[in-house]
């Protein structure tokens, strides 16, 4: 074997690990918001005199807040080590992402207002920002070929 070759396996082994931390957090992450979105729904307010039920249901809601800061912070850090190039079709991508999902969110609520659509589920957010970024990536990319 030589060493080239050991030194090209060494190199995607290594990529592949600093994935592994990322992918941790994603999955505790993930358990987390799900075991909150059901904590939530069995703690739900129906009777006046169970007010006691109002800080746990505040603090099952907050539950995720630390997991999706860890990711936040994570997702950060790796687009702070791109390069320029691709930090700017990471930008272009998120504003297509950020700014369609905007127009999606409020042409929504203008459909619940004509009773076409039910409430806003906030799964569909992030279905409307993960298409929307990928729109944005692969026109970004198209853009600079």
């Amino acid at each position: 074997m030589s060493r080239v070759h050991s030194d090209e396996q060494h190199l995607v082994i290594r990529q592949s690990h600093n994935y592994l931390p990322f992918l941790l957090v994603l999955v505790v992450a993930s358990a987390i918001d799900i075991a909150a979105f059901r904590l939530l729904d069995r703690l739900e307010l129906t009777d006046l005199r169970m007010v006691w039920r109002w800080p746990a249901r505040v603090a099952a809601a907050l539950l995720p807040l630390p997991g999706n800061i860890a990711l936040l912070l994570m997702i950060l850090r790796r687009i702070r080590r791109l390069d320029e190039f691709q930090k700017r079709v990471q930008l272009e991508a998120v504003a297509v992402g950020f700014l369609a999902t905007g127009v999606a969110v409020f042409i929504y609520g203008y459909l619940q207002k004509a009773h076409a659509v039910g409430p806003l589920n906030m799964g569909l957010v992030w279905v409307f920002m993960l298409v929307f970024y990928a729109a944005g990536y692969i026109a970004a990319v198209s853009h600079y070929k």
